[in-house]
């Protein structure tokens, strides 16, 4: 056998024990997904996070599901409202959570207002669809926070009709901020409408970096996210991630699973109890130790 031909039948070895190797290879799967907003003006001093989701990859990695929690649900171990949870260290973060939906989370990613605005720049923007309009007329005004001598009004009147909204940079923070409008209460009280609203930006989102396949807009979007969002995953974890992801990138799905939230104990999983707790507006499960989220959790994931 002549080098050339023991050359060509190694590399084909090796090709082949890659491949197979593939099987093996261990990426993250359940991903912490919070939306903080820190505030520090003169109406809002905070630093609580807006949108919290778990999310899940499916053992095929041609599915994602996704779980919102309303930021109002009680966390009986601190006493005080899940929102509440950050700041704090990832393991921390990761374990606080863990508890309450009985899983194991893998990796977690803050992004903040400021990423929001950044990443749909970097994306040429994003289509939104209203089913109805979104009217706010209490929403604080960036001119008073200012400088609020030039008499600028505290409040401003912020609009977006109903169907398709294009967001970017100049709207998207008004977008995810509003807890005033009256199409909120409609769908059931200011926090779960902006969830709701939420996760239709964050779909919105991802289905459009999904779509990307110019390689200097991938790269664009990826440095961004390793050197401005606050993640634990290392260039190993994108490496697992990535050999998994891009074979199905292409029928990839995005599964939103709604968890019964309300005002009815017999019928919601989350829901707003006849008393307040601490004197607080705030959601709960039936028991202290979450169980019947964590078997709604858990059964959702068979499917």
């Amino acid at each position: 056998m002549t080098k050339i031909k023991l050359a060509i039948l190694i590399i084909l070895y090796l090709i082949i024990i890659f491949f197979l190797s593939l099987k093996n290879i261990i990426a993250p799967q359940n991903f912490l997904i919070l939306g903080l907003d820190p505030r520090n003006d003169l109406l809002e001093k905070t630093e609580t996070t807006d949108t919290i989701i778990y999310a899940n990859i499916s053992n095929n990695f041609d599915n994602v599901k996704l779980f919102s929690l309303p930021r109002d649900l009680w966390f009986y171990p601190n006493s005080t409202k899940i929102n509440q949870i950050y700041p704090n260290n990832f393991e921390n973060l990761q374990k606080n959570f863990g508890l309450i939906i009985g899983q194991k989370i893998d990796k977690t990613i803050i992004i903040t207002t400021q990423n929001l605005k950044d990443i749909t720049d970097i994306i040429g923007g994003v289509d939104v669809y209203l089913d109805s309009e979104l009217k706010d007329s209490q929403y604080p005004n960036q001119d008073y926070i200012d400088n609020p001598k030039l008499g600028a009004p505290m409040y401003k009147t912020i609009y977006y009709p109903s169907g398709i909204n294009h967001l970017n940079s100049s709207n998207i923070t008004e977008f995810v901020r509003s807890r005033k409008s009256s199409d909120l209460v409609a769908n059931g009280g200011t926090d779960l409408g902006r969830i709701a609203r939420q996760q239709k930006l964050f779909d919105a989102l991802v289905s459009k970096v999904l779509q990307i396949r110019n390689p200097k807009e991938v790269i664009s979007l990826y440095k961004y996210f390793d050197n401005n969002i606050l993640h634990n995953l290392n260039h190993q974890d994108y490496l697992n991630l990535a050999i998994k992801l891009i074979p199905n990138i292409n029928k990839l799905k995005l599964i939103k699973i709604n968890i019964p939230t309300g005002e009815n104990p017999k019928t919601d999983i989350i829901y707003h109890p006849i008393k307040f707790i601490n004197k607080q507006w705030v959601f709960i499960t039936s028991t202290p130790d979450y169980q019947t989220l964590k078997s709604f959790i858990s059964k959702s994931l068979l499917y």
